[in-house]
């Protein structure tokens, strides 16, 4: 079942979240994403990536990208996530200033950086204190303390662009199962709108498909056909939000699905409303913006 999201708050943190995981959880947002991996064993689904994580990894998400991870069930999944509206940036900011910090999320674009012992000491020192002062956004009386977390996350926005003006480091896959995984990720994203079977993928890696289905779902957490749906069903998302005004039916056939009954399910099932529900959302949306996409 794919997780949903809510978030009440422009900038919202979740410190050291230690909670287990069960099973893939599928997910986009409109808000950007920092992740901060702290301890365990973790791979992950970005775009068209399969990371394998080290603690010290840090990773910008750009708003629709459909991503999930797959912790080891056997370790500790230690994560920090800061959830954050861009457009709350740019009210806060001047124009440049705004656009300056958010340029790593939105040039380098779901990008992994792996930071070394300094630089992931200087980032747990200010989550700390953002935490310390997120805590206290609830309290009774205490006015300043949100304002105060805002501002050390202009901090870390600092940070990052400083981190990422030498060329961001990506580690190669460490094994041949990754790889494989990567390779069948990056079929299915040229693909993805085509009818496809597991043939078609076996055949065209040079795997067998007990192997191929195996492997997968063991690196992931994940199936083949789950996977594409999900990417399919995330492709239609970003459809009616920028182009609102296509009907179902068109949505439909442009993200892959050949029967507007199993399209309609699906979405409704990995979404949470129709998708002729979630057009008129969108238009209503769009319309409320004055013609601009959500």
């Amino acid at each position: 079942m794919p997780l949903t999201l809510q978030w009440q708050q422009p900038i919202e943190l979740m410190y050291r979240n230690d909670a287990p995981m069960n099973g893939a959880q599928f997910h986009s947002h409109a808000f950007y994403e920092m992740y901060y991996f702290q301890e365990g064993e973790c791979n992950y689904l970005i775009g068209d990536k399969l990371l394998t994580l080290q603690p010290g990894d840090l990773i910008l998400m750009h708003g629709m990208t459909l991503h999930c991870p797959n912790p080891s069930p056997e370790k500790p999944y230690v994560r920090t996530i800061i959830h954050m509206d861009p457009a709350y940036v740019h009210k806060i900011l001047q124009p440049d200033a705004a656009a300056m910090l958010l340029k790593p999320f939105e040039n380098l674009r779901n990008i992994r950086i792996s930071l070394n012992e300094a630089d992931q000491a200087e980032l747990e020192a200010l989550l700390a204190e953002m935490n310390r002062l997120y805590a206290r956004t609830n309290e009774a009386g205490v006015r300043t303390a949100y304002e105060r977390f805002v501002l050390r996350v202009i901090e870390l926005l600092h940070l990052i662009r400083d981190w990422c003006v030498a060329p961001v480091y990506e580690r190669e896959h460490r094994s041949l199962k990754e790889q494989h995984v990567q390779s069948v990720i990056t079929y299915l994203e040229d693909h993805y709108v085509e009818e496809i079977t597991l043939d078609d993928i076996a055949g065209a890696l040079h795997l067998t498909k007990p192997y191929l289905s195996n492997l997968f779902k063991d690196v992931t957490g994940t199936t083949v056909f789950k996977y594409l749906y999900n990417r399919r069903i995330n492709q239609a998302k970003m459809m009616f939000r920028l182009e609102p005004r296509q009907t179902v039916s068109e949505v439909c056939r442009a993200v892959g699905f050949h029967q507007l009954p199993h399209f309609s399910r699906l979405f409704k099932t990995t979404v949470g409303e129709s998708p002729e529900a979630y057009r008129k959302r969108m238009l209503r949306q769009s319309a409320a913006e004055g013609g601009g996409s959500a």
